[in-house]
């Protein structure tokens, strides 16, 4: 895994003001070759036009795939960005796959729900920042300008007023090339573009909250799954509560 990085107070004035963070070459193409190759071997059927198609190994069976799944659980750079911005005390919410086909879309526009949303949020005082549900995004496959995508309002994280009609025309895409990782406060208004790549894209989504809190239901992962974890990336798994929480990170 290598030493343990660290975020620069550009990275954190970024995040802080844009709501996302991109890191080219997060992960090498040999790595990102044995991954897509471990999503090949699943034989998944082709993605669609829904968003329900084009998604896979949800609840904990990405994990189960391959030791590369489970790596980036706590990968180095993962380590550095949520003790920065969630905390020691987080957990592994939900992970999944997604694969788009050239021509389709992927789920629409969205973000917290107004004037608080306590699953998803970002807070900024006395020079900390901590982030609600936040997600980190691996692709897999190359995207260039104009391929579509992720796409976002930048600084809409901290926006105080409900987003109107017509706030599309404020979207900038955030083009991914292959082993990069996105890093995004899911309180940015965020959506995924229209896929105009001429090969199918590939992405691996992590999501973690903070360790009093959970978007989804139910666990991350089943015993089975869990059971091939090491000690650290099992706390990441622990189920939501407060009292008594033993520190993810260390």
């Amino acid at each position: 895994m290598g030493a343990m990085p660290e975020l620069s107070a550009l990275d954190r004035y970024a995040f802080d003001t844009r709501g996302y963070l991109l890191f080219e070459d997060a992960l090498d193409a040999a790595t990102v070759s044995d991954l897509r190759e471990a999503v090949a071997a699943q034989g998944l059927a082709p993605p669609g036009r829904t968003v329900e198609s084009q998604r896979h190994g949800w609840h904990g069976e990405l994990l189960r795939w391959h030791p590369g799944f489970r790596d980036l659980l706590d990968h180095p750079l993962v380590v550095a960005v949520l003790r920065a911005f969630v905390g020691p005390d987080v957990r592994l919410d939900h992970a999944y796959g997604i694969a788009m086909a050239p021509g389709t879309s992927g789920l629409g526009l969205h973000g917290p729900a107004q004037p608080f949303d306590a699953a998803q949020f970002h807070v900024s005082r006395a020079g900390a920042v901590r982030s609600g549900l936040t997600a980190f995004s691996w692709s897999l496959s190359g995207g260039g300008p104009g391929d579509g995508g992720f796409g976002c309002i930048p600084g809409s994280h901290r926006a105080e007023l409900p987003r109107p009609e017509g706030a599309e025309r404020l979207v900038q895409e955030v083009p991914q090339p292959a082993g990069s990782l996105l890093v995004f406060t899911e309180a940015l208004v965020h959506g995924t573009l229209p896929w105009r790549g001429a090969h199918v894209r590939h992405a691996l989504l992590y999501k973690y909250s903070p360790g009093n809190s959970a978007w989804m239901r139910g666990d991350a992962a089943p015993p089975d799954v869990v059971a091939l974890l090491t000690p650290r990336q099992r706390r990441l798994l622990e189920p939501p509560y407060v009292g008594g929480r033993p520190p993810a990170l260390g």
